[in-house]
Protein backbone atom coordinates (compact mmCIF):
# COMPACT_ATOMS: atom_id res chain seq x y z
CA UNK A 1 0.00 0.00 0.00
CA UNK A 2 1.65 3.20 -1.22
CA UNK A 3 1.69 6.28 0.97
CA UNK A 4 1.28 8.40 -2.18
CA UNK A 5 -1.90 6.53 -3.11
CA UNK A 6 -3.14 7.02 0.45
CA UNK A 7 -2.49 10.77 0.28
CA UNK A 8 -4.20 10.98 -3.13
CA UNK A 9 -7.33 9.15 -1.97
CA UNK A 10 -7.41 11.24 1.21
CA UNK A 11 -7.26 14.42 -0.87
CA UNK A 12 -10.10 13.20 -3.10
CA UNK A 13 -12.20 12.31 -0.06
CA UNK A 14 -11.61 15.75 1.48
CA UNK A 15 -12.58 17.55 -1.74
CA UNK A 16 -15.74 15.47 -2.14
CA UNK A 17 -16.80 16.05 1.46
CA UNK A 18 -16.19 19.80 1.25
CA UNK A 19 -17.41 20.69 -2.22
CA UNK A 20 -19.89 18.01 -3.35
CA UNK A 21 -23.25 19.71 -4.02
CA UNK A 22 -21.98 22.91 -2.43
CA UNK A 23 -24.08 26.04 -2.81
CA UNK A 24 -21.41 28.47 -3.96
CA UNK A 25 -23.62 31.50 -3.21
CA UNK A 26 -23.10 30.84 0.50
CA UNK A 27 -19.93 28.81 0.16
CA UNK A 28 -17.86 30.41 2.92
CA UNK A 29 -20.64 30.14 5.52
CA UNK A 30 -21.51 26.54 4.61
CA UNK A 31 -17.89 25.46 4.59
CA UNK A 32 -16.99 26.94 7.99
CA UNK A 33 -20.25 26.18 9.78
CA UNK A 34 -21.10 22.78 8.30
CA UNK A 35 -18.64 21.13 5.96
CA UNK A 36 -15.32 21.64 7.78
CA UNK A 37 -16.61 20.46 11.20
CA UNK A 38 -18.27 17.49 9.49
CA UNK A 39 -15.08 16.60 7.64
CA UNK A 40 -12.98 16.70 10.82
CA UNK A 41 -15.60 14.71 12.72
CA UNK A 42 -15.95 12.04 10.02
CA UNK A 43 -12.20 11.57 9.73
CA UNK A 44 -11.72 11.48 13.52
CA UNK A 45 -14.46 8.93 14.15
CA UNK A 46 -13.52 6.74 11.19
CA UNK A 47 -9.89 6.73 12.32
CA UNK A 48 -10.83 5.96 15.92
CA UNK A 49 -13.15 3.09 14.97
CA UNK A 50 -10.61 1.53 12.61
CA UNK A 51 -7.88 1.83 15.24
CA UNK A 52 -10.19 0.28 17.85
CA UNK A 53 -11.07 -2.62 15.56
CA UNK A 54 -7.45 -3.35 14.74
CA UNK A 55 -6.42 -3.39 18.40
CA UNK A 56 -9.34 -5.57 19.47
CA UNK A 57 -8.78 -8.09 16.68
CA UNK A 58 -5.20 -8.43 17.92
CA UNK A 59 -5.67 -8.66 21.68
CA UNK A 60 -8.75 -10.91 21.42
CA UNK A 61 -7.17 -13.04 18.69
CA UNK A 62 -10.38 -12.91 16.67
CA UNK A 63 -10.73 -11.42 13.16
CA UNK A 64 -14.41 -10.66 13.79
CA UNK A 65 -13.77 -8.54 16.87
CA UNK A 66 -14.63 -4.86 16.83
CA UNK A 67 -16.28 -2.43 19.29
CA UNK A 68 -19.76 -3.35 18.08
CA UNK A 69 -19.41 -7.10 18.35
CA UNK A 70 -18.67 -6.79 22.07
CA UNK A 71 -21.72 -4.63 22.79
CA UNK A 72 -19.62 -1.66 23.83
CA UNK A 73 -21.19 0.65 21.26
CA UNK A 74 -24.72 -0.44 22.22
CA UNK A 75 -23.95 0.27 25.86
CA UNK A 76 -22.63 3.69 24.90
CA UNK A 77 -25.77 4.46 22.88
CA UNK A 78 -28.01 3.40 25.78
CA UNK A 79 -26.06 5.58 28.20
CA UNK A 80 -26.23 8.58 25.89
CA UNK A 81 -29.98 8.17 25.35
CA UNK A 82 -30.68 7.90 29.09
CA UNK A 83 -28.59 10.99 29.88
CA UNK A 84 -30.32 12.97 27.12
CA UNK A 85 -33.78 11.98 28.36
CA UNK A 86 -32.99 13.40 31.78
CA UNK A 87 -31.44 16.51 30.32
CA UNK A 88 -27.91 15.68 31.45
CA UNK A 89 -25.34 17.12 29.06
CA UNK A 90 -22.22 16.70 31.13
CA UNK A 91 -19.16 16.20 28.99
CA UNK A 92 -16.24 17.65 27.09
CA UNK A 93 -17.10 20.20 24.38
CA UNK A 94 -20.64 18.84 24.06
CA UNK A 95 -19.71 15.14 24.21
CA UNK A 96 -22.26 13.26 26.28
CA UNK A 97 -20.63 11.63 29.28
CA UNK A 98 -23.46 9.09 29.35
CA UNK A 99 -22.01 7.37 26.29
CA UNK A 100 -18.63 6.88 27.95
CA UNK A 101 -20.30 5.67 31.17
CA UNK A 102 -22.48 3.22 29.23
CA UNK A 103 -19.49 1.85 27.33
CA UNK A 104 -17.44 1.41 30.51
CA UNK A 105 -20.34 -0.30 32.37
CA UNK A 106 -20.70 -2.84 29.56
CA UNK A 107 -16.96 -3.35 29.64
CA UNK A 108 -17.02 -3.97 33.41
CA UNK A 109 -19.80 -6.53 32.93
CA UNK A 110 -17.83 -8.35 30.23
CA UNK A 111 -14.64 -8.39 32.31
CA UNK A 112 -16.46 -9.67 35.41
CA UNK A 113 -18.06 -12.51 33.44
CA UNK A 114 -14.72 -13.39 31.88
CA UNK A 115 -12.86 -13.44 35.21
CA UNK A 116 -15.60 -15.21 37.17
CA UNK A 117 -16.00 -17.98 34.60
CA UNK A 118 -12.36 -18.03 33.51
CA UNK A 119 -13.35 -17.45 29.90
CA UNK A 120 -10.76 -16.91 27.23
CA UNK A 121 -10.63 -13.40 25.79
CA UNK A 122 -10.84 -14.78 22.28
CA UNK A 123 -14.17 -16.53 22.98
CA UNK A 124 -16.26 -13.59 24.19
CA UNK A 125 -17.72 -12.55 20.82
CA UNK A 126 -20.97 -14.43 21.48
CA UNK A 127 -21.22 -12.83 24.92
CA UNK A 128 -20.73 -9.41 23.31
CA UNK A 129 -23.43 -10.06 20.72
CA UNK A 130 -25.90 -11.04 23.45
CA UNK A 131 -25.05 -7.93 25.47
CA UNK A 132 -25.46 -5.82 22.35
CA UNK A 133 -28.93 -7.28 21.70
CA UNK A 134 -29.90 -6.71 25.34
CA UNK A 135 -28.75 -3.09 25.32
CA UNK A 136 -30.47 -2.47 21.99
CA UNK A 137 -33.72 -3.86 23.40
CA UNK A 138 -33.47 -1.65 26.48
CA UNK A 139 -32.74 1.31 24.23
CA UNK A 140 -35.81 0.63 22.09
CA UNK A 141 -38.01 0.39 25.18
CA UNK A 142 -36.48 3.54 26.65
CA UNK A 143 -37.02 5.46 23.42
CA UNK A 144 -40.67 4.40 23.24
CA UNK A 145 -41.47 5.19 26.87
CA UNK A 146 -39.24 8.15 27.69
CA UNK A 147 -39.53 10.14 24.48
CA UNK A 148 -42.16 8.71 22.10
CA UNK A 149 -42.22 11.90 20.01
CA UNK A 150 -38.46 11.94 19.55
CA UNK A 151 -38.06 8.34 18.41
CA UNK A 152 -37.43 9.30 14.79
CA UNK A 153 -34.74 11.80 15.75
CA UNK A 154 -33.00 9.36 18.09
CA UNK A 155 -33.23 6.57 15.52
CA UNK A 156 -31.55 8.78 12.94
CA UNK A 157 -28.76 9.55 15.40
CA UNK A 158 -28.31 5.87 16.23
CA UNK A 159 -27.71 5.10 12.55
CA UNK A 160 -24.83 7.55 12.44
CA UNK A 161 -25.40 11.29 12.34
CA UNK A 162 -22.48 13.61 11.66
CA UNK A 163 -24.55 16.79 11.53
CA UNK A 164 -25.13 17.47 15.22
CA UNK A 165 -21.79 18.75 16.44
CA UNK A 166 -19.85 21.93 15.90
CA UNK A 167 -16.22 22.73 15.27
CA UNK A 168 -15.21 22.52 18.94
CA UNK A 169 -16.53 19.00 19.34
CA UNK A 170 -15.01 17.91 16.03
CA UNK A 171 -11.59 19.22 17.03
CA UNK A 172 -11.93 17.60 20.47
CA UNK A 173 -12.62 14.23 18.81
CA UNK A 174 -9.65 14.72 16.50
CA UNK A 175 -7.34 15.38 19.46
CA UNK A 176 -8.74 12.34 21.28
CA UNK A 177 -8.29 10.03 18.29
CA UNK A 178 -4.74 11.27 17.66
CA UNK A 179 -3.87 10.76 21.33
CA UNK A 180 -5.12 7.17 21.37
CA UNK A 181 -3.32 6.45 18.10
CA UNK A 182 -0.07 7.79 19.57
CA UNK A 183 -0.49 5.57 22.63
CA UNK A 184 -1.10 2.37 20.67
CA UNK A 185 1.66 3.21 18.19
CA UNK A 186 4.06 3.73 21.08
CA UNK A 187 3.25 0.25 22.43
CA UNK A 188 2.96 -1.46 19.06
CA UNK A 189 5.65 -4.00 19.96
CA UNK A 190 3.50 -5.26 22.83
CA UNK A 191 0.65 -5.70 20.39
CA UNK A 192 3.00 -7.55 18.06
CA UNK A 193 3.59 -10.03 20.86
CA UNK A 194 0.02 -11.30 20.47
CA UNK A 195 0.88 -12.39 16.93
CA UNK A 196 3.44 -14.87 18.27
CA UNK A 197 1.88 -16.16 21.47
CA UNK A 198 1.70 -15.46 25.21
CA UNK A 199 5.42 -16.02 25.76
CA UNK A 200 6.27 -13.18 23.40
CA UNK A 201 3.87 -10.79 25.19
CA UNK A 202 5.32 -11.63 28.60
CA UNK A 203 8.80 -11.24 27.13
CA UNK A 204 8.16 -7.51 27.35
CA UNK A 205 7.59 -7.84 31.09
CA UNK A 206 3.82 -7.43 30.80
CA UNK A 207 1.07 -9.90 31.63
CA UNK A 208 -0.98 -10.93 28.62
CA UNK A 209 -4.29 -10.53 30.49
CA UNK A 210 -3.27 -7.14 31.87
CA UNK A 211 -2.38 -5.94 28.40
CA UNK A 212 -5.71 -7.19 27.07
CA UNK A 213 -7.65 -5.46 29.83
CA UNK A 214 -5.85 -2.14 29.33
CA UNK A 215 -6.39 -2.28 25.57
CA UNK A 216 -10.10 -3.11 25.86
CA UNK A 217 -10.65 -0.40 28.50
CA UNK A 218 -9.00 2.25 26.31
CA UNK A 219 -10.97 1.10 23.27
CA UNK A 220 -14.22 1.29 25.28
CA UNK A 221 -13.51 4.88 26.31
CA UNK A 222 -12.62 5.83 22.74
CA UNK A 223 -15.79 4.23 21.36
CA UNK A 224 -17.82 6.02 24.02
CA UNK A 225 -16.53 9.35 22.70
CA UNK A 226 -17.36 8.35 19.12
CA UNK A 227 -20.91 7.19 19.89
CA UNK A 228 -21.53 10.32 21.96
CA UNK A 229 -20.63 12.54 19.01
CA UNK A 230 -22.22 10.69 16.10
CA UNK A 231 -24.21 7.67 17.22
CA UNK A 232 -23.50 4.12 16.10
CA UNK A 233 -21.47 3.73 12.91
CA UNK A 234 -20.68 0.11 12.33
CA UNK A 235 -18.32 -2.01 10.24
CA UNK A 236 -15.53 0.57 9.80
CA UNK A 237 -13.62 -1.07 12.64
CA UNK A 238 -14.12 -4.46 11.04
CA UNK A 239 -13.41 -3.76 7.37
CA UNK A 240 -10.49 -1.34 7.37
CA UNK A 241 -7.98 -3.37 9.46
CA UNK A 242 -8.56 -6.45 7.29
CA UNK A 243 -8.17 -4.54 4.04
CA UNK A 244 -4.99 -2.81 5.23
CA UNK A 245 -3.40 -6.06 6.39
CA UNK A 246 -4.29 -7.74 3.10
CA UNK A 247 -2.87 -4.91 0.99
CA UNK A 248 0.31 -4.50 3.04
CA UNK A 249 0.92 -8.21 3.54
CA UNK A 250 1.93 -7.77 7.17
CA UNK A 251 0.41 -7.52 10.64
CA UNK A 252 3.31 -5.66 12.30
CA UNK A 253 1.54 -2.87 14.15
CA UNK A 254 4.17 -0.17 13.79
CA UNK A 255 3.62 -0.46 10.03
CA UNK A 256 -0.12 -1.03 9.75
CA UNK A 257 -1.56 1.21 12.50
CA UNK A 258 -0.76 4.50 10.70
CA UNK A 259 -2.44 3.18 7.54
CA UNK A 260 -5.38 1.75 9.52
CA UNK A 261 -5.83 5.13 11.19
CA UNK A 262 -5.74 7.15 7.96
CA UNK A 263 -7.79 4.73 5.87
CA UNK A 264 -10.41 4.51 8.62
CA UNK A 265 -10.83 8.27 8.33
CA UNK A 266 -10.90 8.08 4.54
CA UNK A 267 -13.54 5.33 4.62
CA UNK A 268 -15.95 7.33 6.75
CA UNK A 269 -15.36 10.61 4.90
CA UNK A 270 -16.09 8.88 1.57
CA UNK A 271 -19.13 7.12 3.05
CA UNK A 272 -20.49 10.44 4.27
CA UNK A 273 -19.89 12.02 0.85
CA UNK A 274 -21.79 9.15 -0.79
CA UNK A 275 -24.63 9.46 1.73
CA UNK A 276 -24.86 13.17 1.01
CA UNK A 277 -24.75 12.67 -2.77
CA UNK A 278 -27.44 10.00 -3.06
CA UNK A 279 -29.92 11.63 -0.68
CA UNK A 280 -29.53 15.36 -1.47
CA UNK A 281 -31.27 17.55 -0.33
CA UNK A 282 -32.29 15.11 2.41
CA UNK A 283 -29.97 13.71 5.06
CA UNK A 284 -29.03 10.02 4.93
CA UNK A 285 -27.38 8.46 8.02
CA UNK A 286 -23.79 7.60 7.22
CA UNK A 287 -24.15 4.40 9.22
CA UNK A 288 -26.57 3.12 6.57
CA UNK A 289 -23.81 3.37 3.95
CA UNK A 290 -21.15 1.70 6.10
CA UNK A 291 -23.59 -1.10 6.98
CA UNK A 292 -24.58 -1.57 3.33
CA UNK A 293 -20.92 -2.10 2.45
CA UNK A 294 -19.77 -3.70 5.69
CA UNK A 295 -22.44 -6.37 6.19
CA UNK A 296 -21.43 -8.39 3.08
CA UNK A 297 -17.78 -8.08 4.15
CA UNK A 298 -18.68 -9.37 7.63
CA UNK A 299 -20.57 -12.33 6.13
CA UNK A 300 -17.63 -13.11 3.85
CA UNK A 301 -15.17 -13.00 6.74
CA UNK A 302 -17.42 -15.20 8.87
CA UNK A 303 -17.85 -17.83 6.13
CA UNK A 304 -14.18 -17.71 5.10
CA UNK A 305 -13.02 -18.05 8.71
CA UNK A 306 -15.39 -20.96 9.32
CA UNK A 307 -14.41 -22.83 6.17
CA UNK A 308 -10.70 -22.17 6.61
CA UNK A 309 -10.81 -23.56 10.15
CA UNK A 310 -12.78 -26.55 8.96
CA UNK A 311 -10.20 -27.30 6.28
CA UNK A 312 -7.43 -27.33 8.88
CA UNK A 313 -9.07 -30.06 10.95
Amino acid sequence: MSKYKTILVLLIAVLLELFLRLDFKNASLILMELRVPRLILAFSIGSALALSGSVMQTVLNNPLAEPYTLGIASGAALGAAVFNSFGFHIGLFGLNAGAVIGAVLVLILILRVIMKNDLRFDSVILLGVMISMFCSSLLAIWMALADPHGVQTITFWLLGDLSRVGLKTAIALFVVSISFFAYFQMFSKKLDGFLFGEAMVEGFGVSKKDTQKIAVILVSILVGFCVSAAGMIGFVGLMVPHLVRKKMGTSIHSKILPYVFVWGGIALVLSDAVAHAVSYPLELPVGAITALIGAPVFIYLFIYRKFSRGSET
